[in-house]
């Protein structure tokens, strides 16, 4: 099979790991290369994704405003991902920033199930994309005493922490 890049209308049938993440490699380097910043990406294949680190002297402009350029690209390689029926799909990262934001947002969680545990009320969280909800869902997914629900519309939608009724 002939490797191509991906390309407005070029759907190519995946048939390795390996290919998959060269053709993200390879739009990566067209994309950056055709932008102001000066940073590059490393594409990785891991055993349950696709790792796209980025890095370079203009990363910080990826980490401003809590990473929303991170989680632009990753929204950007996700539905690319998404569109052609890649196998695994994509996490972009720099210097473990979103490791720490992963972190930060399951503590979050877990705060907030104790305050609605102890007040048995529910709780909002903040506005989340759709990458932290699941977080925050599976933060509390073993915790017997909350439910979780993704409540609004679009995809900025806030996660509502809520007291699991209990059974007679």
């Amino acid at each position: 099979m002939e490797d191509r890049p991906l390309e407005p209308g070029n759907s190519p049938q995946v048939t390795s790991r390996s290919e998959e993440a060269r053709n993200l490699e390879e739009f990566l380097s067209d994309l950056i290369g055709s932008s102001p910043f000066d940073v590059h990406c490393r594409v990785s294949d891991e055993e349950d994704r696709i790792r796209v680190e980025v890095d370079g002297t203009d990363r910080d402009f990826f980490l401003e405003r809590r990473g929303e350029g991170l989680l632009a690209l990753q929204v950007l390689l996700g539905r690319i991902a998404s569109q052609r029926s890649y196998s695994k799909p994509v996490f972009v990262d720099s210097a473990g920033f979103r490791h720490g934001l992963e972190e930060e947002i399951s503590e979050i969680a877990v705060l907030a199930a104790e305050k609605v545990k102890k007040l048995g009320e529910p709780h909002k969280l903040r506005p989340m994309d759709p990458y932290e909800r699941r977080l925050v869902h599976l933060a509390l997914k073993d915790d017997s005493g909350v439910e979780t629900e993704s409540e609004g519309d679009g995809f900025q939608k806030r996660v509502v922490i809520r007291p699991r009724p209990t059974t007679s």
